[in-house]
């Protein structure tokens, strides 16, 4: 992605290679199909990676990776369709505890959330909003805390208090990850953030959604050329004919254009006079136009794989899934589009 994100690509291919072993093709038909998560075991398997202590500090008990690093990490996330509610604890739940217990008001009950998070025993939910009481997020079985996260505020409450987080069950595109409907008009939060400790918390996890749209992308466009060069007609590779070899070079033009989309932000974030309105502005353009070129990706891996790209065997359907499930997360076409535009008038009244 840039030369700063290739710090973690070592980690990033042993992450890869592992989580192919454990999240079989398989099993995660089986489970969407189903509408139910993974099993324990798998789930048990991916969290003995480590996973929950990517974005921890080595102070906090984790493997103190910089942004850089972490972000290639975000992308095999979605190059090897990690469950939903893995991703978030490990990228904006573990984080949030890290921040609050490092706040003023963080106390007993925060530390302690902070330590079983980073030994991979607590399972809870993140929500993005902007100031109102009813959200969606994941909600995995079992989850006891829920990290929602404001533009300028963050906080969490727990989900073992009966009545005081009213949960819905809430029938997502992206099957059996858990998406639920969440009311918090009664709610009372256990430990609160604001300022700019709290907008980091929130920017970075956006930034890791984007990432994790970029490698599924990247992974359906790598599914879409093996097949190209396999597959054959006419005594010819269906690669060789210019229609197809058309389609690829779009889709691989547009993946690398998010490449460097996301390098940028990590060169804009490591420049010291560099505020956050920068960085919420270049993120703004990554939320809409990233889950666009993912979107392009897939859609023309499934094209290029002809009939069987639209089976149910195949698991392109997953890919795609998911990357819409993470383009509606980030505010869909409509108000993605809106927050570029009023970010860029922000900027000419400056």
């Amino acid at each position: 992605m840039s030369a700063a994100v290739g710090e973690g690509t070592e980690l990033a291919r042993s992450l890869d290679e592992s989580l192919g072993k454990i999240l079989a093709i398989e099993a995660l038909l089986e489970a969407t199909g189903a509408d139910r998560p993974l099993e324990d075991e798998v789930l048990a398997e991916v969290r003995a990676l480590g996973i929950d202590l990517i974005s921890l500090s080595e102070e906090e008990g984790g493997l103190g990776i910089d942004l850089g690093g972490r972000l290639p990490l975000a992308a095999v996330f979605g190059r090897r369709l990690v469950p939903a509610a893995l991703r978030d604890e490990a990228f904006a739940l573990a984080p949030a505890l890290a921040a609050l217990n490092s706040g003023d008001g963080g106390g007993e009950r925060v530390a302690t959330l902070l330590k079983r998070v980073a030994a991979g025993e607590l399972s809870g939910a993140v929500a993005l909003g902007d100031g109102g009481s009813r959200l969606v997020a994941v909600v995995p079985a079992g989850a006891e805390v829920l990290v929602a996260l404001g533009a300028e505020q963050l906080a969490l409450y727990g989900l073992d208090q009966e009545g005081a987080v009213v949960v819905e069950p809430f029938q997502g595109l992206d099957a059996g990850q858990g998406f639920s409907r969440l009311d918090l008009s009664a709610a009372e939060p256990i430990a609160s953030l604001r300022g700019q400790a709290a907008a980091a918390i929130r920017r970075e996890y956006e930034l890791m959604l984007v990432c994790e749209a970029f490698g599924a992308a990247e992974r359906c466009l790598e599914m879409a050329v093996e097949y190209a060069r396999e597959r054959r007609q006419f005594g010819r590779e269906i690669a060789a004919f210019q229609a197809v070899a058309h389609l690829l070079a779009g889709a691989k033009l547009g993946i690398e254009i998010s490449r460097a989309g996301i390098g940028r932000h990590v060169d804009l974030a490591a420049e010291d006079d560099v505020g956050d309105a920068a960085l919420d502005e270049h993120l703004a353009v990554l939320r809409h136009s990233l889950p666009e070129a993912a979107r392009e990706a897939c859609e023309t891996s499934i094209q290029v794989h002809g009939g069987i790209g639209f089976s149910w065997e195949l698991g392109l359907h997953l890919f795609y899934r998911r990357i819409l499930a993470v383009q509606y997360l980030l505010g869909g076409e409509g108000q993605s589009a809106e927050s570029v535009g009023a970010a860029y008038l922000r900027r000419r009244e400056r």
